[in-house]
């Protein structure tokens, strides 16, 4: 929202030759204020500054009809910039008075909204629901910012630079006190919605692309074989944690995401000229394709939930909502008596690392089989691998022993 306020004036420093002053229309839109000519001159004592107005003159109703002309051409260049989605500025109104052309100044947050907005209508397409929820808590911290900060409700695209950008960071991880790397990808989102706007010509270029923001490696926590085996052995007589535990155990040997096992059906399973079953997907995050041999534990689970439909598209999974799916893993890690925390993307890492790094699969085979569209990504799990390169020494040191 934004305040104005037309009023007029006589200008009596500037007293002309029969003793008339000019009449000044002021208006004031915030702070700023513009004061210009009407064109219309009148004898001081015709004036009445409480009503605005000429009175007691025979020229009084010609006056005032022609201060209400230049009041409405003001009312209307304020209604255009506004339904125009222009900034409504001292500056554009005198532009548009004059009849200049008005260059939109683009304001961050209606970007921010506009950006999620077209990024909400692909969702399924070639973004995901989290992204999206990923967003919309970004657009919400931005407004909180912005009103804290700078006590406003928005501010102009040409007020965001690298300051903007650490006076955000600093904010995030003090007053929301989010840490390190949850920072950094709000940073990275702000980064990205400023790339749409370079993209849809409201600004030339991106100004906050040197802004560097150092992300905290976080070490990827994965089961070893002895916790897997817990897990797998154990005896539910609760056919709801029975069947997650089976979804669990399913992601360990197959690498899918939380998104995936929701989404994976029997149109994602084919077989191979060699009689092997594959499971072939995109990545519901990323839409990238990837490949999955079906190992055995994998087809043992499977051929338990398979049932004979028509419907090749509906899931094999009874998959419930992520938080109720992390809180029933809780109880299956008490009863198996487990220290790591099991959650629904545990197994992902597990894959990673002890179902194939760990067993010699090269990284690039690992990378492809995730889905992850740059290798840099998989690296991150192959530090978990140093476990394995200490069993391997330990086995030579002990060879050389002899």
């Amino acid at each position: 929202m934004f305040n104005y306020n037309i009023s007029f004036y006589i200008r009596n420093s500037r007293r002309q030759g029969e003793g008339t002053v000019p009449i000044y229309l002021r208006l004031r839109i915030q702070k700023e204020k513009m004061e210009i000519s009407t064109g219309q001159s009148i004898d001081p004592k015709f004036w009445n500054s409480d009503k605005q107005a000429v009175v007691k003159s025979h020229e009084a109703a010609l006056i005032n009809s022609l201060l209400n002309n230049s009041k409405s051409e003001v009312l209307k260049a304020i209604t255009d910039l506004h339904l125009s989605k222009v900034e409504v500025t001292i500056d554009n109104v005198r532009k548009l008075l004059k009849g200049e052309p008005v260059v939109e100044n683009f304001s961050l947050l209606k970007v921010v909204e506009e950006h999620n907005s077209n990024f909400e209508k692909q969702i399924g397409i070639q973004y995901s629901q989290g992204s999206y929820k990923n967003y919309k808590t970004t657009l919400c911290f931005l407004k909180e910012f912005i009103h804290q900060q700078f006590h406003k409700q928005d501010l102009p695209l040409k007020m965001v630079n690298n300051k903007f950008c650490e006076q955000y960071y600093i904010w995030l991880t003090t007053e929301k006190t989010s840490k390190q790397n949850g920072a950094g990808k709000h940073i990275q989102r702000l980064k990205k919605v400023l790339n749409y706007a370079v993209k849809m010509g409201y600004i030339a270029n991106n100004p906050v692309t040197g802004y560097v923001v150092k992300m905290k490696i976080v070490p990827r926590i994965a089961l070893t074989w002895d916790e897997i085996n817990k897990i797998q052995e154990l005896k539910l007589q609760d056919e709801r944690l029975e069947s997650i535990r089976d979804i669990f155990i399913f992601q360990i040997y197959t690498g899918l995401a939380y998104s995936d096992i929701k989404a994976f059906c029997r149109n994602h399973i084919w077989k191979s000229m060699d009689g092997k079953t594959w499971i072939r997907m995109e990545r519901t995050k990323t839409r990238t394709t990837f490949t999955v041999p079906l190992l055995q534990p994998a087809m043992d689970i499977l051929q338990k939930y398979l049932e004979p439909v028509t419907d090749k598209e509906k899931p094999i999974f009874p998959v419930m909502c992520n938080q109720k799916m992390n809180a029933h893993l809780k109880v299956i890690q008490e009863i198996a008596g487990i220290a790591k925390n099991l959650h629904t993307h545990l197994p992902r890492h597990t894959f990673a690392t002890t179902i194939t790094l760990m067993n010699g699969v090269p990284i690039e085979t690992v990378s492809k089989m995730l889905g992850h569209s740059k290798i840099t990504m998989t690296q991150t799990y192959a530090k978990v691998g140093e476990l394995k390169i200490e069993g391997d020494m330990l086995a030579l040191a002990e060879k050389l022993k002899k």
